[in-house]
């Protein structure tokens, strides 16, 4: 198996990491950010910058769990049907619920996810070498 493509996984889940921390570092905690985005009406309709929507939407997706159930449900599909599509993105999402203050369901998917990749890219491997 070509290097590149064996790795191309494990490198594209730590791409998906480092915009995450991006995401978290410039538009999620700075305080001018929050408050440049902080309504001062009472309407539902946002009159801050036309990212705010953006961050709003990557605040809720952890704060109603969204982020947990994805990294939990992903997980047990990893583990049940074991695709090598389905484990990165299993890793990925456990990467950046990680990153996303969502520990406990990010490092459950982190390990299924790596470990069901691993064991995929072992697999063929082996029977590349046969």
């Amino acid at each position: 198996m070509n290097r590149l493509v064996r790795h191309a996984p494990w490198i594209g889940a730590a791409l998906i990491c480092v915009a995450a921390i991006l995401t978290r570092q410039f538009l999620i905690q700075p305080p001018e950010i929050a408050h440049q985005c902080d309504a001062p009406t009472l309407s539902l309709v946002s009159t801050g910058p036309w990212w705010c929507s953006i961050r709003s939407a990557v605040i809720m997706t952890y704060a109603w769990g969204g982020l947990q159930f994805a990294a939990l449900g992903l997980s047990l599909a990893a583990l049940a049907w074991r695709r090598t599509w389905l484990a990165v993105t299993t890793l990925a999402v456990g990467l950046v619920a990680i990153v996303w203050y969502t520990y406990e369901p990010g490092a459950v998917a982190i390990t299924i996810g790596a470990l069901v990749l691993a064991r995929r890219q072992s697999a063929g491997s082996l029977q590349a070498s046969r």
